[in-house]
């Protein structure tokens, strides 16, 4: 009786070990900076809803800048308009940028997802050739007019109706039938984003635009999975030693039997 509950506690380890290896080497949360509106080459007006995704597995902020001109320079003046503290964003509104107090002209956009552990190198993106235009307002495409012939009414033959001994035909007319109006059939037209040019120079940008070469985030993820798996594999390891080494005492200790007086 003995020997068997200690079998089967040591089985019910075992399996929950089993069991929760996976749930330990989940994959973390990728670190990825995106935004998906506006899109490159775009004219925008008033106030703009910026969207897209900023995630990390260690979140410490994420930003939201601009700066004048179609692309980034080593030398451009970049102002911050949203700073967001430690709260990922799935596909959702990045922050609003106001853009009635800037003068009209190219402007590009840049969004640096920042991590606890690796201040130094943030995961940026950028939009550029970006149009802000609040003096007139965004052209559209001119709808082209198509015109419809109107249907003309078809007369049919009325009976005439007899009174008295001189007949006098009565014609009664049909209402004629309204002539519908001209259909005004419109094309649309989008205007395609232009791809992002990679920066050029600065001192200031180098550290930002390092992101882009290496990616030490998944390399990190990939170490501590691996670390995690040989971790568990020592401990299963361990466990069958130890369950060797109980069931080896308790028979050479069935065997000797009990002490004789």
């Amino acid at each position: 009786m003995c020997r068997r509950t200690l079998v089967t506690g040591l089985l019910l380890v075992c399996v929950v070990l089993t069991l929760g290896a996976p749930a330990l080497a989940a994959p973390l949360m990728q670190a990825r900076s995106v935004i998906t509106y506006p899109a490159s080459g775009m004219t925008v007006s008033g106030v703009v809803q910026v969207t897209g995704i900023a995630t990390h597995p260690n979140l410490n902020f994420y930003q939201l800048r601009y700066a004048p001109g179609s692309e980034p320079r080593g030398d451009s003046a970049w102002v911050d308009f949203a700073v967001v503290q430690a709260t990922p964003v799935e596909n959702g509104v990045l922050a609003s940028w106001d853009t009635t107090a800037l003068p009209d002209g190219d402007y590009t956009l840049a969004l640096a997802v920042w991590g606890q552990d690796d201040a130094s190198s943030p995961y940026v993106s950028f939009v550029t050739n970006l149009k802000v235009n609040n003096a007139q307002p965004v052209p559209s495409p001119t709808p082209e007019v198509t015109e419809t012939p109107a249907e003309l009414p078809t007369s049919e033959p009325m009976p005439t109706v007899v009174i008295g001994a001189t007949p006098t035909p009565i014609t009664i007319e049909q209402p004629a039938t309204p002539t519908p109006r001209a259909t005004a059939v419109g094309e649309s037209g989008a205007v395609a984003p232009s791809e992002p040019e990679s920066p050029e120079g600065g001192d200031d940008d180098d550290s930002i635009l390092s992101a882009f070469n290496f990616d030490t985030g998944e390399l990190r993820e990939a170490f501590c999975a691996g670390g995690i798996f040989v971790a568990l594999l020592l401990v299963l390891w361990g466990c069958y030693l130890m369950l060797k080494a109980v069931i080896r005492w308790y028979f050479r200790h069935q065997r000797r039997g009990p002490p004789t007086v």
